[in-house]
């Protein structure tokens, strides 16, 4: 329910932004991101699309191999067409193992995107992550694990 509250949200910021990004008179930079990632919040591997919301605010949404998942980005010295820009922010990401069972992530990364002339960009980060597993057997016995532990996320994509 919290991440389909999250999706809701984001759809009502994109609605928003498109409106104000008619109105703007200022050079518009590209504010989207398409990318291949490891870790992060499309699991552990997966595809990510990365929407900018303003100049330094962006928001994610990622599927993977075994999960999903939703991140809120800030950039604190905002958007630019070419450089690196360090990040902060809040990732949350949902997993399914099928007959294992499933769990949370939630984590907060510190990392760097760097832009170049081309489309091309490439940025990684690390942080703190609180996870919660929840396993389960054919027999019906479930357990539920909490863990405090480092997570990370390598992204390459193209932004458009």
């Amino acid at each position: 329910m919290k991440l389909f509250s999250c999706f809701l949200v984001a759809i009502i910021i994109l609605t928003n932004s498109s409106t104000q990004a008619q109105n703007n008179t200022t050079r518009d930079l590209k504010k989207n991101i398409f990318s291949g990632t490891i870790g992060g919040s499309s699991s552990i591997i997966g595809i990510n699309y990365q929407r900018f919301i303003g100049n330094k605010l962006s928001i994610e949404f990622g599927i993977g191999l075994i999960g999903v998942g939703t991140g809120l980005t800030i950039y604190p010295k905002g958007l630019t067409e070419m450089g690196a820009r360090f990040y902060t922010g809040i990732k949350l990401n949902s997993v399914v193992l099928v007959d294992v069972g499933g769990g949370t992530v939630t984590y907060v990364p510190f990392g760097v995107t760097f832009f170049s002339e081309s489309p091309f960009i490439v940025g990684f980060d690390i942080g703190p992550a609180y996870g919660k597993l929840v396993s389960s057997s054919f027999g019906g016995e479930t357990s539920e694990t909490t863990y405090f532990y480092g997570f990370g996320n390598l992204k390459i994509g193209v932004r458009f």
